[in-house]
Formats: C-alpha cells, sequence, structure tokens
C-alpha cells in the first residue's frame, strides 16, 4: 500500500491526474484473494473513502 501510495504522488508530480476513484481502484486490483470480501463489502456498501481511511481499514481486516 505504502508503495502505491509513492507511485500516486510520483504520477501527480509528473503531472498526471489520477483521482481518488481510480487510485481505489488500482488498490483494489493490487489486493490478493484474500482481499475478495472486503472488497465485495467496500462496492456493495457504496462506501467513500479517502486513500488514508482505505488503508487504516485495509490495515484493521
Amino acid at each position: 500500500m505504502l508503495k502505491l501510495m509513492i507511485f500516486f504522488a510520483e504520477a501527480e508530480v509528473n503531472g498526471a491526474e489520477l483521482d481518488v476513484n481510480t487510485q481505489i481502484e488500482i488498490v483494489f486490483k493490487s489486493l490478493t484473494k484474500e482481499f475478495v470480501s472486503f472488497r465485495v463489502a467496500y462496492k456493495l456498501g457504496n462506501k467513500a473513502l479517502t486513500l488514508t481511511q482505505l488503508m487504516k481499514e485495509l490495515q484493521s481486516y
């Protein structure tokens, strides 16, 4: 997760515009199959989290 946050920061420095939803989708695609239920719960719950909140939720999962 930290590597992705660094990647997102570097992308912004280089002029890329990644909105939060795109960043969250990238995070979800990087997760292993062990997080499938987390991903489903997130999408079914229509949660709107920041990247920091998502990171905390993943750590407590």
